[in-house]
Order: structure tokens, then sequence, then C-alpha cells
């Protein structure tokens, strides 16, 4: 059955979850009269199951209610304080969660306490992201800093940034209808996310005599085959040696690619990243401007720490993207599109006030970053999205003919997902139900140059049950 496909602000929606919780009741035993009175909880349900350990708490508040928080009992021993964002009557918060039960205390003045449980079971899926802190081959780990006083944690920054990324892209893939699909981060045995400090075989001054091309990227993409070698890893790389040359301006060692196994990127921006979750939504509305001398400004003209740390952190979700097969999408609020520019608003209601901003920004729903319906289809197939271990052996490769009237796609173990490329961009997509996977599909060549819109078609990639990819170039 191929799935229908849907205008992306109906799309979002159609798979919210709203529960409403009456304020005198427990969770599993809600009374849906008088809503107004009620805390509603839109996107998720007690004692549901998420595979991930940073959850996005999303709902609405009674008129009367102030003070609103959210208490984690079971919360890690290392989680801060649940930072609740409030405007207009709606909430949003990053709650952490440590495996097994959470029981989260939802509370505020004019509102009884009620709890909200949520399981936390870990992934087991083999293939996972790897988070690599990339020195040169002397070993300083510091990242540039717009004053001295910034702590030069690394680490805390890189690990949230990427729990950020894995919540983000549960809650979007969630809300298209694949479920809560993510990927695995590395952890160690205590659970916590692991971010390797490896150096790199060159000076500072040799990486950045390659310069901001593809050179570096292979450099570093070989450094990692030879060196670090793991099929199972696709590798998010940042470069400690990122520097503004005071004299020129000229960056030195800065990028944002994306490909393979490897997503590379500067660490210009390290310095405004959250340095924990219960940050995140404070450094998302930290309006404090910095001095784009001595700093890239890499936040789309903001020059405030909001949106460099939202642009940045969104650019290496992108690149992750990359990294894990997706190219570069038409839809403007797209990750694969500027859409990272937009990271922000998953955790926000407002874009603060900035150079670009005179005013705080309202924005809706259908104007948050999201991964777009052809991104989203296709990572629902990619073998590092899938929760547990596979239990079957891969499956076969897909093969794809194409002549002048019809494009025929066979595979025995079936056909998860074709799509159609045009101009570096996924402009048209079949995906098909699990469970009704076609072994063999053919489509009239009109039928998709309609969809194209007279773009020409210049490749057709389609994925296995297994997710096993082949392509063919036109």
């Amino acid at each position: 059955m191929v799935t229908q496909h849907f205008p992306k602000f109906a799309i979002r929606l159609a798979f919210t979850f709203i529960f409403v919780l009456n304020c005198n009741q427990p969770a599993e035993s809600a009374d849906h009269s008088n809503d107004s009175a009620k805390l509603v909880v839109e996107n998720h349900e007690p004692n549901s199951t998420v595979r991930y350990s940073v959850i996005l708490l999303r709902g609405t508040l009674p008129t009367q209610t102030s003070d609103f928080k959210i208490i984690n009992a079971n919360a890690p021993a290392s989680a801060g304080t649940t930072k609740v964002v409030t405007r207009d009557g709606n909430f949003k918060a990053l709650v952490e969660l440590s495996p097994g039960r959470n029981e989260l205390q939802l509370s505020g003045t004019g509102i009884a306490s009620l709890t909200f449980p949520i399981h936390y079971t870990p992934q087991t899926n083999p293939q996972y992201i790897r988070l690599v802190w990339m020195t040169d081959k002397g070993g300083d780990t510091n990242f540039a800093t717009p004053t001295d006083d910034v702590a030069q944690n690394y680490e805390a920054r890189l690990r949230t940034a990427a729990l950020l990324m894995q919540s983000f892209t549960a809650e979007r893939m969630h809300e298209l209808g694949y479920g809560r699909r993510t990927f695995r981060l590395e952890r160690d045995e205590a659970g916590e996310v692991i971010v390797h400090t490896w150096k790199g075989p060159l000076s500072r001054e040799e990486y950045y005599a390659l310069g901001d091309s593809n050179r570096w990227w292979h450099r570093v993409r070989q450094w990692i085959d030879q060196d670090h070698t793991d099929a199972a890893a696709k590798n998010v790389v940042l470069a400690a040696y990122t520097r503004k040359d005071p004299t020129t301006g000229r960056m030195k060692g800065h990028t944002a690619l994306g490909g393979a196994n490897l997503g590379l990127f500067g660490s210009a921006s390290v310095f405004s990243w959250p340095q924990s979750i219960s940050q995140a939504a404070i450094v998302f509305q930290n309006e404090t401007q910095y001095d784009t001398s001595k700093i890239h400004d890499d936040s789309v003209s903001h020059s405030a720490i909001w949106g460099l740390a939202s642009t940045t952190i969104g650019a290496t979700l992108h690149e992750t993207g990359h990294a894990l097969g997706l190219p570069h999408c038409p839809d403007r609020f797209g990750i694969m599109s500027r859409g990272f520019d937009h990271f922000n608003r998953f955790a926000t209601f407002q874009d603060p006030r900035s150079r670009r901003n005179r005013n705080p920004v309202d924005f809706n729903r259908d104007q948050e970053a999201y991964f777009a319906p052809e991104s989203a289809s296709y990572l629902r197939w990619s073998p590092w999205m899938q929760l547990d271990a596979s239990e079957t052996a891969s499956s076969t490769r897909p093969t794809i003919e194409v002549n002048d009237s019809t494009i025929q796609v066979h595979c025995e173990s079936g056909i998860g997902w074709i799509g159609f490329h045009a101009k570096d961009q996924i402009r048209a997509f079949r995906e098909f139900a699990p469970g009704e996977l076609p072994t063999t599909v053919t489509l009239k060549r009109d039928e998709i140059d309609a969809e194209l819109k007279g773009i020409k078609l210049q490749q057709i990639r389609a994925i296995s049950s297994d997710g096993v990819e082949s392509g063919k170039r036109i």
C-alpha cells in the first residue's frame, strides 16, 4: 500500500496524541469534561515508552496556572532542574529520563499535582552516532571563545547538542507518523553519552592549509577510516582548532560538510551551545550579543547567542543527515534546507530579539524546523534509525530498470521506499507500509515527470525492507 501524502501542517498534527489531565484525578483516568480547566499534554500518553533519554513535553495550561513546573522523581543524578517555557497558556519542557519508569510530577499554583509516568528503554541497534572532538596532533582541546570566562567544557556542550538532535529527530519522526524513531548515541556503562577526544595526524597549520573544501573533509574521513575503523558508526566530528584570523577576518579550520560516514564541523560556535539539557531553553532565549570581529557570526545575522546556537546545532543535524544519506530538500523549514536556522523553535515559542529582530518574533507550529516528509520517509528505512538490532539477515539489494516510458524497481525482500532526485534534492517519493511491502513496483515516467514539475530527473534511489539501498543515475 502506498502511503498518502498531505499538506505539511496536516501531517505534523495528524499523529499528535492529545491527553487531557483532570487536575483532581490521576493521569490514567482523565475526565474530558470542561477541558478549559485542565492541563493538556499534547504529545505523549501516560505510561508510554520512549527509546531515548531526553523528551520534549508539550501542552497547554489552565488560564489560572502560575509557577508551573515539571519534576522527574526518577531523573538521572546528573540532571538539572527542568526548565519549562510557557507562553499564552502553552508550555514546552525538555525532560531528562533514567532507564525504566520515570514519574513526572506536573504542578503549579491553581492546579493539583499530577503524576505522568513515562518509560525509557535504551535502544539496542548496533548502528550508532559517534561523537568526536578532534584536536590537531598537538592535542590542544580548547575552542574559540569571545571572552576568557567561557568554560572550556566541550564534552558537555557536544553531548548536550547531540541529545537535543536525538530528541528533535524522534519528535519530528513521530509527528509524521513513523513513531519516535531516532538514531542511537554511543554510551558508556553508566549510560552517559560518550564524547571521544582524538588527536588528528596533522598540525593545525597543516589543517588550515587544506582550506574550507572537500580536501579537508576527505583527509578527516581517511583518518577516521584508517585509525578509528567502525562500520557501525556515523561520525560527528568537531575540529577544536577552528579560529578566526584577527588580522584578515578569515576563518581557519572552519567547515560544515557531511556525507558517507562523516559530518565534519568547525568549533567556532561551540561557545554558544548549552552545557546541559536544563540550560538548553535558556540558551535559546539568550539575547546576549557578541563581538563579531572576534567570533565567526554563523547566525544568519542575528549576532546573538540564541541565534548562533540555533543555527549551528541545527546545521550539525543537517550535516549528520547527509551522513545518514539525506540530500537537500526544497522545504524552507526542513532541516535538510535552511530550516536548521530555526532549530531553537523546537523548545521555545518566540525568536528573541537580536541585531536582525528588533522585537521578538512569534511563530506558529507550521514555522518550526522539522524533517520534511521526503527526508523523514527515507530515514524511516535507514539502518541507523532502527530502534533495535535486526533479527533477520541483510536483505537483497533492489534493482532499478528505466526506459522511455516506465521505471521498475524490484527486490525479493520487499521495497520500502523509492525516491526521485532532481537538483540535488528528493523532489518526489513513494513509500510503502511495513507488512505490505511490494517486491516489484512499476511507475510511469510521465507521472514522475509531472511531479517533478519540469525539473529533470537525475537519480532514482530505492531501499529494501532491511535498509539496503540502490541508486541509478539517469
